[in-house]
């Protein structure tokens, strides 16, 4: 077999399968293919996963070298090489000896990188700018071809007309009249894999419209003859001297229902008018007289064909009217697209860019029209084996690039070139093109079933027994129990006629396919044996993660052996706020998230934000109030004079600059529980200004469009809980998994899906082709029915999928929290939503459930395990107390300037003080200093004036005592030195220290006229430090030069 596939489950070893290869290969080889490691590709889908796997190999290498008995590698490498242990380690030697010196050729990409990497190769034959550049981000290029589309309304009235009417579209449904925000949200479609093609052979505007309006023709002609039917009913009725609640069901039966279809509503007909339209019994409703009964007896012989006609029009007109509602929903949309469309092209072009998703399009054509050889010989590189990771998140058009690769590569190999690994069941990525399919049957089909093996990995060896075990149990009873269900339902849809007979096939036990070698075992043993709890909650209040934590640490865990794990960014969210609020009271850990700790939530942010609104606009009065709000002032309170100078002052500064005094003005460095997030703005503020133009206005267009929504950045440490969402926790393993199961396993209601009419009985509705339908039940009885059932189907898949991944996160103590509802009086048992993993989990476990002394619902299986040592490490936790700023004056000076500046060029205080702080750290007393401003003046850094007034003010200070004693006899002095500490951020450097016996005394110099509190905070910060360094007498000063004054820091 030339190709392998790698069925590797959660903890299988998958990484040292993959690692072992490489090694394996190049020591095998090494005799007749010294340099084999250059022939190799190694493709994964993260920058992080290409290091870790790099690093996996090279370490591995190097044990061989080094500690040959423990290397893990060695023993295989003895069976399947046959080669001495001497001579493995002697190979190995010279194979790390050449990667390290020539690392360019080892090999290990992520697979975009891999095809930029042949895109570079094809600049030409593809027709690209030869200095076109990589676009990661799509959003900016979104966001401003959007204002370009909308900029051309004026001069484009059919568009004008397409934009206004999306735009009563939008308002109609409630949503906000911006129409910027929702055309950018639509225009990410075109972006996704599967939609440029669709796009691109979309049907043009104007023909669309008329097959609208052809389907809209023929709806209303329903409508019409189901007008004339209801009238006829109801003539019949009047005219017998009855209404319609005289009829079965009375304001709710079939006279009402005639009513309303006369009124022209088309109406489901309901159970009673269905039963009724087959038979002539049973008209009268109850409580009529004698002669009113035989009245309606009389005239049901004629009303009876009426509801027969009715409920057959209705039923055979459904489709097409639903259809026709559905696509009436979104076609707007649908048809901006391909303005949108263009519109980016235009950008990227006149930008230079290409963007990575159209990278993958673009190698496809090309590809399709070349054979491998040529690629490998354009490329300069010839790879003879690849090995590609976490396979089933591959899309198909990445996909459909590799194949000709590996064929290639298999045609000419006698022995294993191919190594594919992944796992169906951790494929949660289908929403930005992952297609599990691929693994499961399209490898095989691609590359030959003769030529491809596939092996299954299934000892676990990341989980303890008791974990391995409740999750091959738990998954596979959901499993069996989903995939039964969804069966069902596809069953009863072909009868239907909702779904054909081909996708019925398709869609049939996918879920009991794709988990068909789910079973793991456990290969861990000894005294733990591990620990799950199942565990019920009432609300978001009280999920009793609090608890669940304490009881963790109590036992000896590390803050840093937790992870809890959230299906979604608004469940992080809420948990996080729960954590943040139990921090009040236990500030012993911290919080690692990218998804909870949002930049722009953070109300000093705010404020800062609105201050520097209110500085372009100061008649915005939301940005007054969150101002007045955050300095604790009534709302309405108006600014005084100084503080409206304040705002015209910074509004033509930089952002930078504007940060920097907003911060100093209002003392924000104070607010120490805010610093972190602080600081995150003022790195924002910094990557704005160094790439972008340095303008306030746009830096708040950047700030609403990208800024707010980043999230903190937290370290992890002993002392750090991570929270993560599923789909970020891939690769991630902890010791204690806390996981609230709260999601459901079907689509979401309204998700936008794009889905192909395959059920059409009008041919013209259907020439809509592949279209974008928002997700509703109503979607089953449509055209689009295969497409209804088949997202239905995956999104089952997608989700449990989910569940598989979090539990398999857990290496010894797993925790699952089940919503609960309230007990209802009707029926006390129910519990659950319908269709939530909670609820799949939950039943098939609650036989055994127990309740505690506090009425806590639970399924739990072994015991909870106690380390060894309980002490509880502190860590390194460095925490800033302060965010010191600076008004720095200083800018680009531009040429430009020197027409309007001093051509004499005096120096600037700022200088000044620059140069002095240098002369009195050189200097020993007066005398010297008088020296060293001489030879300033002599340099030309100084005019006469300047001269004269820095020896007034040396010769001032050095009459006090304290100044003589300062430059006089010391045992130590440093002047400039860095303190190092493990407890502070990077350095603090006083600008003098002098040291005699246990007494140090710090000084530093100010030439400035204005005292700051940061100026007193700093020189405390340097006494501290002298006291950790073991000094007991301890003194700090402050000393003002200019305004001749020495601040003593007690």
């Amino acid at each position: 077999m030339r190709a392998r596939i790698l069925s590797a489950s959660a903890g299988a070893g998958k990484t040292y399968r993959l690692a072992y290869k490489f090694v394996h290969d190049v020591i095998s080889y090494y005799s007749t293919k010294p340099y084999l490691y250059r022939a190799i590709l190694a493709v994964t889908f993260t920058n992080k996963a290409t290091e870790e796997m790099k690093s996996r190999i090279l370490k591995e290498i190097n044990m061989l070298i080094t500690q040959p008995d423990k290397s893990n590698y060695m023993k295989d490498l003895l069976q399947h090489t046959r080669l001495s242990q001497e001579e493995i380690s002697r190979r190995a030697k010279h194979i790390q000896t050449s990667i390290l010196h020539d690392y360019s050729r080892f090999t290990i990409l992520t697979i975009d990188k891999f095809f930029q990497r042949i895109l570079r190769a094809f600049i030409k034959e593809l027709g690209i700018d030869l200095n076109y550049n990589i676009e990661l981000e799509t959003n900016n290029i979104l966001s401003l071809s959007t204002d370009s589309l909308i900029e051309d309304i004026p001069n484009d009235s059919k568009l004008e007309e397409w934009i206004m009417a999306f735009a009563e579209e939008q308002i109609s449904e409630g949503k906000a009249w911006d129409i910027r925000s929702s055309i950018n949200k639509l225009g990410k479609e075109i972006f996704k894999e599967d939609n440029k093609q669709t796009i691109l052979e979309s049907v043009p505007k104007e023909e669309l419209r008329n097959i609208i309006s052809s389907a809209e023709a023929k709806t209303n002609a329903i409508k019409e003859k189901a007008k004339k039917i209801g009238n006829e009913a109801i003539a019949i009725i009047t005219d017998a001297g009855l209404v319609p609640e005289n009829l079965v069901g009375k304001s709710s039966g079939v006279g009402v229902i005639f009513s309303k279809i006369a009124q022209g509503d088309l109406v489901e007909p309901g159970k009673t008018l269905r039963e009724k339209s087959s038979t002539c019994e049973g008209w009268e409703a109850s409580g009529l007289t004698k002669a009113q009964r035989c009245q309606v007896n009389a005239i049901a012989p004629r009303l009876q064909p009426l509801a027969e006609a009715y409920c057959k029009l209705y039923d055979e007109s459904l489709k097409l009217r639903t259809s026709l509602s559905m696509i009436k929903q979104t076609y707007r949309s649908y048809a901006l697209l391909q303005d949108i469309y263009r519109k980016v092209n235009d950008q990227c072009n006149s930008e230079g860019v290409m963007l990575l998703p159209e990278t993958k399009y673009i190698l496809s054509r090309f590809v399709a029209g070349n054979d491998a050889p040529f690629i490998y010989e354009k490329m300069g590189n010839r790879f003879e084996r690849y090995m590609i990771d976490e396979f089933q998140d591959t899309s198909a058009k990445e996909w459909y690039n590799f194949v000709p690769l590996l064929q290639n590569a298999m045609s000419q190999a006698e022995d294993e070139s191919v190594l594919i690994v992944g796992d169906v069941k951790q494929s949660i990525y289908r929403w930005r093109g992952g297609d599990w399919r691929i693994l499961h049957r399209g490898v095989e089909k691609s590359l030959g079933k003769d030529n491809t093996i596939t092996e299954y990995l299934k000892f676990n060896y990341r989980s303890l027994p008791e974990v391995v075990n409740f999750n091959n149990n738990i998954i596979g009873q959901v499993i069996e129990n989903a995939n039964s269900t969804l069966n069902n339902e596809l069953e009863t849809a072909a009868k239907q006629g909702r779904l054909t007979a081909g996708a019925k096939e398709e869609l049939t036990d996918t879920l009991l396919n794709a988990y068909a070698s789910h079973s793991q075992t456990p290969s861990k043993s000894g005294d733990e044996e591990g620990y799950v709890r199942v565990e019920f909650y009432d609300n978001k209040s009280e999920l009793p993660i609090i608890k669940c934590i304490e009881s963790a640490i109590e036992r000896g865990y590390a803050y840093k052996d937790i992870l809890i794990l959230c299906r979604s960014k608004d469940s992080i969210k809420d948990i996080a706020d729960l954590l943040l609020e139990y921090k009040k009271q236990n500030d012993s850990f911290n919080i690692m998230t990218q998804d909870a700790l949002i930049v722009g939530k953070a109300v000093i942010n705010q404020f800062i934000i609105a201050v520097m609104r209110l500085s372009q606009n100061p008649s915005d009065n939301v940005c007054r109030a969150i101002t007045n709000r955050f300095l604790q002032r009534d709302y309405s309170t108006t600014f005084s004079d100084e503080e409206q100078s304040f705002l015209s002052e910074i509004s033509q500064l930089t952002p930078e600059e504007a940060f920097e005094r907003i911060v100093q003005r209002y003392e924000l460095y104070s607010h120490k529980k805010e610093i972190a997030y602080l600081q995150a703005l003022h790195e924002q503020v910094i990557t704005f200004c160094s790439s972008k133009v340095a303008d306030i206005q746009l830096f708040l267009k950047y700030w609403d469009e990208e800024g707010a929504d980043s999230s903190l950045s937290v370290e992890m440490n002993d002392n750090t809980i991570e929270l993560s969402t599923i789909h970020k926790a891939k690769g991630l393993e902890r010791k204690v998994v806390i996981l609230p199961c709260n999601w459901s396993v079907t689509p979401h209601a309204n998700d936008l899906v794009w889905a192909k009419p395959t059920l059409a009985d009008d041919d013209q509705l259907a020439q809509v082709g592949r279209f974008p339908l928002m997700y509703k039940s109503d979607m089953a009885v449509t055209i689009f029915g295969d497409e209804y059932y088949r997202e239905l189907v995956y999104s089952c898949v997608d989700n449990i999928n989910l569940l598989y991944v979090a539990l398999t996160r857990a290496q010894e103590e797993l925790y699952l929290f089940i919503p609960s509802y309230k007990k209802d009086s009707k029926n006390k048992d129910e519990k659950f939503k319908e269709n939530t993993v909670g609820k799949m989990v939950w039943e098939r476990i609650n036989a055994g459930a127990k309740t505690d002394d506090e009425g806590c619902t639970y399924v739990e299986y072994g015991s909870p395990i106690t380390k060894v040592s309980t002490d509880k490490k502190l860590g390194n936790n460095i925490l800033l107390n302060e965010y010191p700023t600076t008004l720095s004056k200083q800018a680009l000076r531009l040429p430009e300037n020197r027409y309007f500046e001093d051509e004499s060029a005096t120096p600037s205080p700022r200088s000044i003080g620059i140069m002095m702080h240098s002369i009195l750290n050189e200097a020993t007393n007066a005398e010297d200093i008088a020296v060293r401003i001489d030879k300033a003046f002599n340099a030309g850094k100084i005019d006469e004036q300047q001269r004269t007034e820095l020896r007034q003010i040396i010769e001032r200070e050095f009459e006090r005592e304290q100044v003589k004693e300062w430059f006089s006899d010391w045992d130590m002095v440093r002047n400039e030195n860095d303190i190092i500490s493990s407890h502070i951020i990077g350095t603090r450097r006083p600008d003098r220290v002098m040291i005699k016996g246990s007494r140090a005394v710090v000084v530093d110099y100010k030439f400035g006229a204005e005292k700051l509190p940061s100026h007193k905070r700093q020189i405390e910060n340097y006494m501290s430090l002298l006291s950790q360094m073991g000094y007991t007498e301890i003194e700090g000063y402050i000393w003002y030069l200019s305004i001749g004054e020495i601040l003593k820091v007690e």
